[in-house]
């Protein structure tokens, strides 16, 4: 989510700026990998609390959320990106599809290797565009469908399988250790952190 923006009106970017250069001026500090282990100050969520495995069904109960939502709303409403480097609605619902299909990908090969390293997930401007077209009940199905890969993915861990690691080589934005336990968490978090910033629920940084 870090890439750098153009001037593209319609995508809610200006020149120039990154999405950490919006954030900064909004006052918001916030490291999203801490996310893995801590209590988020926006959300209030702390996933790393649930016992394991709660995970996969919260993904799967997250999933629902993103449907009634998605399907609820008024079609401009989901499409409004409100302001510069803020994201629709529908490009929320898209990102949060590909949060949890990366992050599936990314635990089958944390058990096939040894502390393998990625970069940061992070979709271009071509892509974010793209995700304002979708269409949504499509978009809907293919967020259930991840969650429920993932949750499926979850289920067949073994017990020693919670604690092998990967690093996030984010470059400027610094670099992560994270465990599977710590990627599903995250993955929780931003379902749910994620749809609160679709439905406008919430909270800002004080």
């Amino acid at each position: 989510m870090m890439g750098t923006a153009s001037s593209d009106v319609g995508s809610g970017f200006s020149a120039h700026k990154t999405l950490d250069d919006y954030r900064r001026e909004r006052g918001e500090g916030w490291q999203w990998a801490r996310a893995q282990s801590e209590t988020c100050p926006q959300c209030g969520e702390n996933a790393s609390d649930m016992e394991r495995d709660l995970l996969g069904p919260a993904l799967l109960e997250s999933a629902d959320a993103w449907r009634n939502f998605l399907l609820d709303a008024d079609d401009a409403y989901l499409r409004n990106v409100p302001a510069p480097g803020v994201f629709s609605p529908i490009q929320y619902g898209a990102h949060v599809r590909d949060i949890q299909r990366v992050y599936g990908d990314r635990i089958l090969l944390m058990l096939q290797e040894s502390n393998p390293v990625f970069p940061q997930f992070n979709p271009d401007e071509a892509a974010w565009n793209a995700f304002n077209e979708l269409e949504v009940e499509a978009l809907a199905d293919q967020i259930h469908e991840q969650a429920q890969r993932l949750a499926g993915i979850l289920a067949a861990l073994e017990p020693e399988d919670w604690s092998r690691t990967m690093v996030r080589d984010g470059g400027s934005d610094g670099v992560f250790t994270f465990t599977v336990a710590g990627l599903a968490s995250y993955a929780v978090h931003e379902s749910r952190h994620h749809l609160r910033d679709a439905n406008g629920t919430l909270s800002p940084l004080t």
